[in-house]
């Protein structure tokens, strides 16, 4: 799956009754709150995003992303074949809430290249699964992230004119604002290509 921005850990406690989330350093003691400091780091994130007064390009694009069921319906395959058991209704209900902030750590790449204004328009998917492809037509480019297997994922770029591309910024930074601004600059060397 894809590197997290920050610490993103999951603590079942012995008792099996309390779920801690630990995201950014800090605690939450639930689902919600841990949703909230995920929503809010974003927000935070987005606000440094520079909009330009007009869009870069007039071709539009497509952005696809697998969901949080489709993540961990995969996990649960390989917990099944590394593990010889079903996971718990616990342990697949923390999952799952681990990747709803998962997903919304990636969607938030979509925002900010939404926010910075580089194609005409913009079109946010959420797949039902974690492959799948997307073709380009001449005014539509897409740019989509795939898992086939836990922790093997890859983004890739598709143009009408250069085809399916792996898609790659520069993962360095450690933080939330670095990583966008990588992505950023990517698509748009992505979108002006052609």
């Amino acid at each position: 799956m894809i590197k997290k921005f920050a610490i993103l850990i999951s603590v079942v406690a012995l008792s099996g009754c309390a779920t801690t989330y630990t995201y950014d350093g800090q605690q939450y003691d639930s689902k919600e709150k841990f949703i909230q400091a995920v929503d809010t780091r974003n927000s935070i994130a987005l606000s440094t995003i520079s909009p330009l007064p007009t869009p870069l390009v007039q071709r539009k694009l497509v952005f696809a992303i697998p969901s949080a069921v489709a993540f961990t319906e995969l996990e649960k395959k390989d917990f099944v074949k590394t593990q010889g058991r079903e996971p718990s209704a616990q342990q697949i209900e923390v999952q799952l809430n681990l990747n709803q902030g998962n997903v919304k750590g990636i969607k938030v790449f979509f925002d900010a290249i939404q926010r910075r204004n580089i194609f005409a328009s913009t079109r946010f998917i959420e797949m039902d699964s974690t492959t799948g492809s997307f073709a380009a037509s001449p005014d539509t480019d897409t740019l989509f992230y795939v898992a086939p297997a836990v922790n093997s994922g890859q983004w890739f770029y598709t143009s009408h004119k250069h085809g399916k591309q792996i898609f790659s910024y520069d993962r360095s930074s450690i933080t939330i604002e670095g990583k966008l601004q990588a992505f950023i600059e990517a698509a748009q060397v992505q979108a002006v290509r052609d």
